[in-house]
Order: C-alpha cells, then structure tokens, then sequence
C-alpha cells in the first residue's frame, strides 16, 4: 500500500515537471523572439565570403557603397543609382544582395526602407530626414491613376523634385530625397521628440500633417490635365494654415519656457536675499500644479511606459512580430534547398547571366557561389 502511494506521488511530481518544462521552453522562446524583434539585424563581413575581383564582388561592393554614403534607401531610389552606374539586376538578385547589408521594418517611420545592417533609426533623432512620407491621388482625380494611357514608369529622380505627376494610387516617398525648400528646411530642425513614434517618426504630428499636405500641394501642380484647380486651392490653404499652426505652437512654447527660466531665476535671487517667503500651504499648490504639468508633458510625449525601446515596440515593432517575421521569413525563403547542389546554382548562373548569392545573416551560411565555377 505504501509502495503505491509513492508511485501516485512520482507520477503527480513528473506530471508537475512536464507542466514546468513545457513552461519554460515557451519562457525561452518568449524570450528569443522579443530579443529577435528589439535588436536589429547585425552587420556581417561579406567580403570574408565572396571572391575579390569577381562579378559577385563588383556587384555587392557596389550596393554596400550605396549604404556607406547613407544608412537608409527607398528601394527604386537604390535601383535607379544601380542603373546609372551600369548595374542592371532583376529583383530576385537586387533583394539578394540587398540582404547581404541592410534590413527594413514591414511597418512604422520607416516602412520598407532598406536600412544599413547594425543601424536603428529609432535611437538616432538624426535619422528623422531618412523618414518615409506616403502621397495619396485624392479620390476626384484618381481615375487618372486607373487610364491604361499612364502607366509609364516615371524616373524617381522626376518624381522626387516633382517634375510629374504619380501614375499610381499611392506612392511612398523619402523626406531626404525631396527637392523642396520648405521640407528641407523642417527636417533640418533639431527633433523636439523624445520618443521615434510609429505613426510620425522623430516629427510632432502637426509637423508632420505639413511635410503630408506640402507634397500634396506640389504634385497637384503638376497635375497633366484639367479639373484639379479646386482641389489644389484648397489643399494650398490647408497647407498654409497648418504652417501657421506649426509657428504659432513654436512660439507658444517658447514663449511658456522663457518665463519659467525667469521666474526660477527671481525667486532664486529673492531666496537668498530673504525678500520673499512663501508659506507651506502656498508651496504644496505650487508644487502639486507643477507635477500635474509634468505629468500633462509626460503622456503628450506619447512615450508608452518607462522604457523606451518597449513603447517603440508596442506598436509597429511589436508590429515587428509581423515585421521581424517577414524580414526573417524572407531570409529563410532564400536558403538554397540541400537538395539542389551546386551544379543547379551553376545551371541557373549560367542560363540567365547572374550569379546568385546566399543571404542569410549568419556569417558562416554566408558563401561564394563564383567559386563553383572556378
């Protein structure tokens, strides 16, 4: 009797240890992928892997050239610096050697921009001028968008300094790259944020709502037919009165900092020549009405909790579960099936002109495939 009693007990205590194990192992998987998703993919020594002096090299040398002169690309921007310096890749090898040095977030500031591997945006204020900014055709004037007679393929560069108009319903933009002296004048400005929001970056949202209705403004100008006249008015007012917006709260601001920095300075002066006194009732209101002031400054900064990389994460970069996941899905997409060999990479290098290259973000998966033909 005593002998199955302890049987039951042993077979409580492995069922309590099964319920742990299983515990823990979703403890260290919680653990990994929250890891995976606040650090950003490190940057590895490619150059270790493929031959120097061969097409491979030449072709990632090039594109790793491009992300030394800066840390953050739109893809077609990068592609059109491609072309002009003789490049030509189709998309499948653009992406790859994409892979090999640089990332992006599938959501955010930055939303699907090419970023230099071991760079975060989100801790550099700097990198506001990199910032992505969408222009949307307005519904009056977007069947312009559906006529089968446009769609020509614009250079970026015309469309960055808005030569034409988009021929396509939505398309997204870099604030760098913008031929604008209003935009260039506001990106240039010091952040005044505390925080990298998912909706507007290193910007206030009135600032950005600017940088929006500015592009709008300009490429309704350039509008190729008739019957957007009213909409570009209105859009013009919109813009200049958001611009006025955006001064007045400037000088708002700094109009309230400058008599704080004043009064400190005054009753600093009259406490130590013993002109004043306040009473303790009188101190506490001050104080209380100064905490209440902090708090107010706190909650407008939008900073979502003590920590700042977890408030990043709490809405696109815990997004980035989405985003870390496609980034690595697309990675993994890429391995080379064992299966395959290399006589089929060489098949395939041979038949359309291009070598390809493997882009996984381990250094030691990270191989030449020219040294298969040699």
């Amino acid at each position: 009797m005593k002998h199955y009693k302890e049987d039951n007990l042993t077979v409580s205590n492995l069922g309590h240890l099964k319920k742990l194990m299983c515990f823990l192992h979703e403890l260290v998987l919680f653990i990994l992928v929250y890891l995976a998703f606040i650090q950003v993919p490190k940057e590895i020594d490619w150059k270790a892997y493929i031959t120097q002096g061969s097409e491979l090299w030449e072709w990632q040398m090039a594109v790793s050239d491009l992300f030394q002169e800066r840390p953050i690309w739109h893809k077609d921007s990068l592609n059109e610096c491609l072309l002009d310096k003789g490049f030509k890749f189709n998309i499948q090898m653009l992406r790859r050697l994409l892979l090999a040095v640089a990332y992006y977030f599938s959501g955010g500031p930055f939303q699907r921009l090419w970023i230099r591997k071991g760079y975060d945006p989100r801790k550099d204020p700097e990198s506001c001028i990199y910032q992505r900014i969408d222009f949307r055709v307005p519904l009056p004037i977007r069947s312009y968008c559906d006529s089968s007679t446009n769609k020509l393929k614009h250079r970026w560069e015309d469309l960055c300094k808005f030569r034409v108009f988009p021929n396509k319903c939505q398309t997204s933009l870099q604030l760098y790259e913008l031929d604008d002296d209003y935009i260039k004048q506001e990106i240039r400005k010091p952040s005044k944020q505390t925080t990298c929001t998912y909706e507007t970056g290193w910007f206030s949202q009135q600032t950005f709502d600017s940088l929006k209705l500015c592009v709008m403004v300009r490429f309704l100008r350039v509008y190729p037919k008739s019957g957007a006249e009213k909409l570009l008015k209105a859009t013009s007012e919109d813009f200049e009165k958001s611009k006025r917006a955006c001064i007045y709260k400037d000088a708002i601001k700094h109009n309230q900092e400058k008599p704080q920095k004043i009064n400190k300075e005054i009753i600093n002066d009259e406490g130590n020549e013993n002109h004043g006194h306040v009473d303790d009732a009188e101190r506490d209101d001050i104080e209380s009405d100064d905490h209440e002031e902090e708090l107010d400054a706190y909650e407008a900064t939008d900073l979502g909790g003590e920590d700042s990389e977890f408030s990043l994460l709490s809405h696109s970069y815990l997004d980035m579960g989405a985003n870390s996941r496609s980034y690595l899905q697309e990675l993994f997409d890429s391995f080379p099936l064992a299966d395959a060999g290399v006589d089929k990479l060489a098949d395939d290098a041979s038949s359309d002109g291009e070598f390809q290259i493997y882009d996984q973000e381990d250094d030691e998966n990270y191989t030449d495939d020219n040294n298969d033909d040699e």
